[in-house]
């Protein structure tokens, strides 16, 4: 069953996963669950009336989860008017919905802290470092919003780190298809499991209750090449997220001297019919990236 589902697109307009699909996944993989705070922080953002000291003693009470929230929003990439001093001031400079986002990502990352492999090590430096240009980038070309941005490139790959902490052979199979596009190794994880890291990371997103929006992108991330893709107006209601996560990728390949020249030929089109062409766009965009990556 599980093969059959990550062999099957996703529909966009599904409010859920298959529940037995995600249930399975869940079980089968040990996808972490949707950590306390973060379901206590939704919790009472959601309310009529949120009480914002407590949404604040929330996120202050994990210290290392407040200094991330300051340092991601003070951060150039971000580029905000005005400095946060506190988590109350995050809150009202980014809002409830924006700030949760940013909670859910960095909670992600600490999901997986037990693990100290140089694979996820290298896979978590890169994810942090493409998120905050997806920000810029969504600040800079006004594609979407900074929280979306940084959120959906922290959690597109976010199977991956599932992966590495079940399989302990998946390493390898990730380092044998490091040099290749995604599509290849969507294969050779379907082959070897039944499914994909798009579909674990997409299970995941969903079970922290992140927007269906995010999440279906996460699912369907790899398959922007596919015939129809833009055609679709369901897909097409969230290119632009699929488009900033490649695009900031590209980017930071350039900047970490790994530029891969086929590879880019591949994903451009897809973006310039997304976000338009980028000719005479990505050096400039490059030369910003690295001033930022000095003063960040």
């Amino acid at each position: 069953m599980l093969a059959e589902a990550a062999t099957q697109p996703v529909a966009p307009t599904e409010t859920r996963l298959s529940s037995p699909t995600a249930d399975q996944l869940i079980k089968e993989i040990g996808i972490p669950p949707c950590p306390t705070v973060l379901v206590e922080f939704m919790a009472e953002s959601g309310k009529d009336d949120p009480d914002f000291r407590r949404l604040s003693h929330l996120v202050n009470k994990d210290v290392a989860l407040a200094a991330a929230v300051l340092k991601t929003i003070n951060s150039p990439f971000y580029g905000l008017g005005r400095k946060a001093r506190t988590v109350q001031d995050a809150l009202a400079l980014l809002g409830l919905r924006e700030t949760s986002r940013l909670i859910a990502g960095f909670l992600l990352r600490q999901a997986f802290a037990s693990s100290a492999s140089p694979a996820m090590y290298d896979y978590w430096d890169a994810s942090s470092r493409i998120a905050m240009i997806a920000a810029y980038l969504a600040r800079e070309l006004e594609i979407s919003k900074l929280d979306e941005a940084h959120t959906f490139a922290l959690f597109r790959d976010c199977g991956v780190p599932v992966l590495l902490t079940r399989y302990p052979e998946y390493e390898a199979l990730l380092v044998s298809t490091r040099l290749e596009n995604e599509r290849r190794r969507t294969d050779a994880e379907r082959s070897a499991y039944g499914y994909d890291h798009a579909l674990v990371g997409a299970t995941l997103a969903q079970s922290w209750h992140l927007p269906s929006e995010m999440w279906h992108a996460i699912r369907v991330h790899n398959a922007y090449d596919e015939p129809g893709f833009l055609a679709d107006e369901r897909t097409r209601r969230f290119s632009s997220l699929i488009a900033v996560g490649l695009l900031a990728e590209q980017l930071h390949r350039i900047h970490r001297g790994t530029y891969d020249p086929p590879l880019w030929t591949a994903e451009e089109a897809f973006i310039a019919s997304v976000l338009g062409p980028m000719e005479g766009k990505l050096e400039p965009l490059v030369n910003d990236i690295a001033l930022i990556m000095e003063q960040a």
